[in-house]
């Protein structure tokens, strides 16, 4: 019977082995890292395909870092945080109470509601297209642009409050005194570097006698 001689090399195992173990461990990190950045691009894919309006504000608030090695963070920081987690039945306590609210001489509070309605449509509620589409109608009977900038006799572009109208349109509900197209205003503002920006609004209050009028 033939003898067998079984001759091992301890240190090539253990190089091999720790060779493994590095390449192992790269493709690991790698591996994690590459689905952090894979989560973060679906998270604004999704809140683009079905947030609507809310869609900016979800990715303005998205967070992706690598704070240390081998750690990557993804998070939804606490401005949207409502988004994913759903508004509070008392919203207008929590309007009248917040930063924006405002007190009348008769002491009590109100608060400004803007409505921007030549935003980006991907960013818009299909409510709030359907009145920006009715405002827009308006515009062209008027011969005013929609999107481009309205200019002086001399070229520059004009700057200030352009213009102020209503647009009559179905009330939102029999709670509502007015149209949500009613009190259209065209703004254009310039910014610290000379841009010229153009904003069609509308603005709506809010004040604390509505919540015994059960608006």
């Amino acid at each position: 019977m033939a003898n067998l001689i079984f001759e091992i090399d301890p240190k090539d195992i253990t190089d091999k082995i720790t060779a493994i173990k590095d390449t192992t461990e790269n493709d690991v990190i790698k591996s994690v890292e590459h689905l952090a950045a894979m989560t973060h691009a679906k998270a604004h894919e999704l809140a683009r395909d079905h947030l609507s309006s809310l869609s900016q504000t979800y990715t303005d608030n998205l967070e992706f870092s690598n704070p240390s090695e081998n750690l990557w963070i993804v998070i939804l920081k606490n401005p949207a945080m409502w988004i994913e987690e759903g508004r509070k039945s008392g919203f207008m306590e929590e309007l009248l109470n917040g930063k924006s609210s405002k007190t009348n001489k008769k002491g009590e509070k109100y608060a400004i509601i803007p409505f921007k309605h030549n935003a980006n449509p991907t960013q818009q509620s299909p409510k709030a297209q359907a009145l920006a589409n009715e405002i827009k109608n308006e515009f062209k009977k008027r011969g005013i642009p929609w999107r481009n900038l309205e200019k002086d006799a001399r070229g520059d572009p004009k700057i200030g409050k352009l213009h102020r109208f209503n647009v009559d349109s179905a009330r939102l509900s029999d709670k509502h005194k007015s149209p949500a197209t009613h009190g259209v205003a065209v703004y254009q503002t310039k910014n610290d570097k000379g841009q010229v920006r153009k904003d069609i609004m509308t603005f709506r209050i809010i004040h604390e006698k509505h919540r015994e009028e059960g608006k």
